[in-house]
C-alpha cells in the first residue's frame, strides 16, 4: 500500500444496537425475540426484528452469551458409523442448524453401540456441552444408567427411546412404499434385508413392508437379519438367495446393505434386475452402484435439524416434543428394477 492511500473499512459484526435503531424499539426487546425469552411483543414488531436480524446476518456473540448464561455453547453428537451416509446427511442438517442457533458441534462415533454408555460420558461428565443428540441404540442398561446418573437435556434422532425424546422419519411409509413398488412391478416373493430384532429404525420399515405385502395377499416375506453394514447386505442376500424358493425382488433396509447385497448379486452370476429386483434407502451413493439402485429418499437432513431445535428447546427449559418430519418419503426410480424372471 502507497504512503497516503485511505484505508479500507472492515465488515464490523452486525449488533442487537444496530437491529433496535433500524426497526425503532429498545435493545431489550430485540434480545429477548433474538433469543425467544418469551416477551409479548406485536406479531408486527416480531417479524421486522427478525427481518432486519437476518437482513444484516446477525448472529449471537458466543462467547459473550455463555458467560451469561454459564453455557458452553457446544452440542454433542453420538453416532454408531461416520461412513453411514445416512448419518454424514443427517449430521450435516443438525451441524447447519447448530451454526445457526450459535453452536459448535462435537461428534463422538461409537463403533460398537455396546459402548455407548462409555461415550455419553465422556462427552457429559466435563460439562463441556450443552445438549447431546444421540443417533445409537440406548436401551441397554449400562446406557439407561448413564443418562439417568449423569442427566444432561438429550434427544434421540432416528431412533426411538423409552428414556427420551426423538426426531425420525415416517420408517413404515419407507416400507410400505418399497413393497408397493416391487408388487407393482409384478413380483410376488419378496424379501427384506435389514436389523428387525435390533434396531427400532428396521422394525418400522419391515412392519410397513410387511403390512403392504399382506393386503396385496402374498403368502410370505422372506427375512434376512443382518448388520447394518455392506457386509451384512453381502451375507444376507447370500442367504436369500441360497433357499429353495428364493425372492425375486428384495428391499435393502438402507443404503449399506443394498451395496453389498449388489456386491453379492455379482458373485453369484445374478443380474440385477433381470433376475433380481433391489430397492433400498438412497443415499450419495445410489446412482454410482451398478447398477444405479432404485430407492427411496427420506427427510434426513430436516430431521438432523429439527433435532438440533428440539434439543434447544429442551436446553433453554421449554418441553420438546416427540417428533416425525411430516416431509413423505419419495420414490426415485433407478435402473435396479424390473419385472420378475420368467
Amino acid at each position: 500500500m502507497t504512503s497516503g492511500e485511505p484505508l479500507k473499512p472492515t465488515a464490523t459484526r452486525a449488533t442487537l444496537k444496530d437491529i433496535a435503531r433500524a426497526v425503532g424499539v429498545d435493545v431489550s426487546t430485540v434480545s429477548k425475540v433474538l433469543n425467544d425469552g418469551g416477551i409479548s411483543v406485536r406479531a408486527q414488531t416480531r417479524q421486522a426484528i427478525l427481518d432486519e436480524a437476518r437482513r444484516v446476518n446477525y448472529r449471537p456473540h458466543a462467547l459473550a452469551r455463555n458467560l451469561r448464561t454459564q453455557r458452553t455453547g457446544a452440542l454433542g453428537i453420538l453416532l454408531p458409523d461416520l461412513t453411514n451416509p445416512v448419518y454424514a446427511t443427517t449430521v450435516r442438517g443438525a451441524m447447519r442448524q447448530a451454526e445457526m442457533a450459535g453452536y459448535v458441534t462435537l461428534i463422538a462415533e461409537v463403533a460398537d453401540e455396546q459402548r455407548s454408555a462409555s461415550a455419553y460420558m465422556r462427552l457429559v461428565s466435563e460439562r463441556r456441552i450443552d445438549g447431546l443428540i444421540i443417533a445409537v441404540t440406548a436401551e441397554s442398561r449400562e446406557m439407561i444408567e448413564a443418562i439417568e446418573g449423569n442427566p444432561v437435556p438429550h434427544v434421540f434422532v432416528n431412533r426411538r427411546s423409552s428414556i427420551g425424546r426423538s426426531v425420525t422419519v415416517d420408517d413404515q411409509a419407507s416400507g410400505r412404499l418399497a413393497a408397493q413398488t416391487l408388487i407393482d412391478a409384478g413380483h410376488t416373493r419378496l424379501g427384506f434385508i435389514g436389523s428387525v430384532p435390533d434396531l427400532d429404525t428396521s422394525r418400522r420399515r419391515y412392519n410397513g413392508f410387511f403390512e403392504v405385502c399382506r393386503e396385496a395377499g402374498l403368502a410370505s416375506v422372506s427375512i434376512a437379519n443382518a448388520p447394518v453394514s455392506r457386509r451384512g447386505g453381502f451375507d444376507a442376500l447370500h442367504s436369500l438367495m441360497g433357499g429353495r424358493s428364493p425372492p425375486t425382488a428384495i428391499f435393502a433396509f438402507n443404503m449399506l446393505v443394498g451395496i453389498g447385497a449388489l456386491a453379492a448379486a455379482r458373485v453369484r452370476g445374478i443380474q440385477v434386475p433381470r433376475d433380481l429386483s433391489v430397492v433400498s434407502l438412497d443415499g450419495e451413493d445410489a446412482i454410482f452402484t451398478a447398477p444405479p439402485l432404485t430407492a427411496i429418499t427420506t427427510p434426513l437432513a430436516e430431521m438432523g435439524a429439527r433435532a438440533v431445535i428440539e434439543l434447544e428447546a429442551m436446553i433453554n427449559g421449554r418441553e420438546p416434543q416427540d417428533v416425525v418430519i411430516d416431509i413423505p418419503p419419495r420414490l426415485v426410480m433407478r435402473e435396479s428394477v424390473g419385472p420378475p424372471p420368467n
